[in-house]
């Protein structure tokens, strides 16, 4: 038995190699209104009406779950008129005739991917999106079936999209097409570049139009500084082939670690693990989480090999929590080990607007080493974060706009508080000389007494 299909879309010409490709992985970097979201959209259709898999899955996923349906959900109606037999407002799923279910998600709920099975996938603009979602969420959605994704956007900097692109163009089984606006056969009429180039800067018509990763992203609070630690104070480097990464600035055990914690009630929580040395702070570890208790993250403190000094929270970890009646700091000083001492040296950071914390932020990164194999999260959202654009002022808010990269600045804004006034108060000579200078007719034994007499005490709580 057959079924004619009317397919109600023609593809623009640069779309033609990526419709016929036959890799599993595909990145598409094109300028703005070039059709690329319709190209892709058109492509999940495409290959759910002819997939010989039984119970196919598709799935788009925008950075944001209102995103998804304003910008795909008509898309997607459009293209499958003819050949859906299910539309389901209420969860932006179709169901073709044959079975296959193509759905739109939000990467702002990462959750609601997990535990599923997807044969294809198409990730708009994925620099939007936490770096994680691919690795931890939407990879092991693909590995039983041999799914596909395609990642598609617009540059915004040397972020986890620039990384894809990266890959796309270097390494066998990827298929990549980049089109920029002064590409001959562009879309846009001539005159309404002209007039786009008039009213933008010169890196916003880079960035948008021209495909420029190297133009600035206007409204970012650390970009620039991160770009230029990149050149010796970020590092990681592979082990090998399928191994984990393993950064030069890894833990020291000669010093002690202090953690910056972020708590999230209803996203995530974020923690920065670091070490104040000789030559700086090494910022030596970064974990981020999402949905999880309290007991979740004393676990993971403890299976870290490190010896803590402090671990810094909010001001807000002194509220009482509805569902236990008990404050986080109570919470984390009622953890003791099998001997009853107090296992967590908590404190409260110092509270202070946020862009006194985004100044601390601007002044701490440069006495920063950043292990790039175990924080990697946490720098692109240390780059990634940015102001909020007012449409009615049009410019900028004094506030930061929140997004996946809040949790993570916000963690780093506690870190550079407390660090800031050690660097100011110490100074990194006197640190070297605490740490270096021994004096006469100490052995070792007694170095090693004098250091732990020297160390805080864990059974009460600093504020």
């Amino acid at each position: 038995m057959t079924r004619q299909i009317e397919v109600y879309y023609e593809p623009r010409p640069p779309f033609l190699p990526f419709h016929a490709r036959k890799e599993r992985w595909a990145c598409i970097v094109y300028h703005r209104r070039g059709g690329k979201t319709v190209a892709c959209v058109n492509e999940l259709h495409s290959r759910a009406l002819y997939t010989p898999k039984k119970n196919a899955r598709y799935a788009y996923i925008a950075p944001f779950y209102r995103q998804a349906k304003d910008i795909a959900w008509m898309y997607l109606k459009d293209a499958t008129q003819d050949s859906a037999v299910k539309i389901k407002e209420s969860e932006l799923s179709v169901e073709l005739f044959n079975g296959a279910k193509i759905t739109l998600y939000g990467a702002d709920n990462p959750d609601a991917l997990r535990g599923l099975y997807l044969d294809g996938v198409i990730l708009d603009e994925f620099g939007d999106c936490r770096p994680s979602l691919w690795g931890e969420v939407v990879l092991p959605t693909l590995a039983d079936r041999r799914g596909w994704a395609v990642f598609i956007g617009t540059p915004k900097g040397k972020n986890h999209f620039w990384v894809v692109r990266q890959r796309a163009i270097s390494e066998k089984g990827w298929f990549y097409l980049e089109v920029k606006a002064s590409d001959p056969g562009c879309v846009l009429p001539e005159e309404e570049l002209l007039e786009m180039k008039a009213q933008m800067t010169d890196a916003q018509y880079e960035q948008e139009l021209e495909c420029s990763f190297e133009a600035a992203v206007l409204g970012t609070y650390y970009a620039k500084q991160i770009s230029l630690m990149e050149s010796g104070r970020i590092d990681g480097k592979p082990i090998g082939e399928g191994q984990p990464q393993i950064g030069i600035y890894r833990y020291d055990p000669d010093f002690l670690v202090q953690v910056a914690q972020d708590i999230g009630y209803s996203d995530s929580t974020a923690l920065w693990f670091w070490q104040h040395r000789p030559d700086g702070i090494a910022v030596i570890d970064y974990e981020e989480h999402h949905g999880e208790a309290l007991p979740f993250y004393f676990d993971l403190l403890r299976d870290k090999p490190y010896e803590y000094e402090t671990i810094w929270l909010p001001h807000d970890a002194k509220a009482k929590s509805l569902q236990t009646g008990r404050t986080t700091v109570e919470q984390y000083l009622s953890q003791v080990d099998d001997d009853g001492n107090q296992e967590f040296p908590v404190r409260i950071a110092p509270r202070l607007d946020i862009q006194h914390g985004i100044d601390a932020v601007r002044y701490i990164l440069p006495h920063c080493y950043i292990d790039q194999a175990a924080c990697g999260e946490g720098i692109e959202a240390l780059r990634a974060y940015r102001r909020m654009w007012n449409e009615v002022t049009k410019a900028f808010s004094p506030k930061p706009l929140h997004d996946w990269s809040s949790n993570g600045s916000d963690a780093f804004r506690y870190l550079a508080l407390v660090a800031k006034e050690k660097i100011e108060t110490r100074g990194v000579r006197q640190i070297i000389a605490e740490t270096f200078y021994q004096p006469p007719g100490f052995t070792l034994d007694a170095l090693h007494n004098d250091r732990m007499l020297r160390r805080p005490r864990f059974n009460r709580m600093r504020v």
